[in-house]
């Protein structure tokens, strides 16, 4: 599971009643009726076909009070140095919240990767993050771009301001104080709070509208034809979830190309126990891209 256990000190109330110990001037003066405390959107209870049987989020259900502020951060600009790049910069949602640029732009110039898609990272069983697996977990990777000298810029390293530098930016806005007392209790803001308020908003992104997701609807079993594709679509569909056969002298002799190994359908979530296909053969080395 990407997080066992909620820190002590965290408030966990899905009650969506609002707290009358928090007057949201702050927030409805800065986003008016786009964000509203006292009628949250229902983060938590987003239908999920019955097809989909992954869900990292089981141990830790999405909390809607966090979702929100979550959602907050993830658009907010200030949480990069100079004010000039989000999260959602990056992670658009009209591009399954990646972006079309080979290597994405950060406040200091173009970054070491490509941004990774975030839609239904809840589904799946893989618990590390970015494309060389370096973060632990979901939580875990929410700050590293805040931390990148290149993505968002609070590196703390070479003269960069740092995280900490970060916190307290945030401490001053009167729209997270508010926030932060409507999904912890009290205002205090630190990076495990951050990092859990984005990590629920991002569990929630999720998709299924595909035509893949349409055609599952309409079958028993995923490897039966799906009536919405084309011939060529369901072929290609066999070639995916069949795989490969060899003789005993390691030579191709039939099957399909066995993508169901790594990219796991119906979530299409990867496999940690996938390995490298060699089409780029060093990907720790940080000068390498995907």
């Amino acid at each position: 599971m990407l997080a066992c256990e909620q820190p002590a000190g965290y408030v966990l109330d899905n009650t969506d009643t609002d707290d009358p110990g928090v007057i949201f001037s702050a927030v409805k003066a800065t986003f008016g009726d786009k964000i509203d405390p006292q009628n949250p959107f229902d983060y938590a209870s987003l239908a999920v076909p019955n097809y989909i049987s992954k869900d990292n989020a089981v141990a830790l259900p999405i909390n809607n009070r966090q979702a929100l502020l979550g959602r907050v951060l993830f658009y907010d600009k200030q949480l990069s140095v100079d004010r000039t790049v989000a999260c959602a910069s990056c992670h658009q949602q009209a591009h399954a919240f990646s972006d079309l640029e080979v290597l994405s732009e950060g406040v200091n110039g173009r970054t070491r990767r490509h941004s990774m898609r975030l839609i239904n990272t809840r589904f799946a069983e893989e618990v590390r993050f970015f494309w060389d697996e370096r973060a632990e977990s979901l939580e875990q990777q929410t700050t590293m771009p805040i931390q990148d000298h290149a993505e968002m810029g609070f590196s703390g390293e070479n003269g960069d301001p740092s995280l900490e530098d970060l916190l307290d930016r945030l401490k001053e806005i009167d729209y997270y104080q508010e926030l932060f007392t409507y999904a912890f209790g009290d205002a205090v803001i630190t990076e495990t709070r951050l990092q859990s308020a984005l990590a629920q908003f991002i569990r929630s992104i999720q998709s299924f509208d595909s035509k893949f997701d349409q055609g599952m609807a309409q079958v028993r079993r995923m490897s039966e034809d799906f009536p919405n594709f084309s011939a060529e679509e369901n072929l290609g569909k066999e070639l995916f979830l069949t795989p490969p056969q060899f003789n005993n002298n390691g030579l191709r002799i039939g099957g399909g190309f066995g993508c169901q190994g790594c990219h796991r359908a119906p979530e299409f979530d990867i496999d940690p126990a996938s390995g490298n296909n060699g089409v780029i053969n060093d990907a720790v080395n940080p000068d390498v891209y995907d």
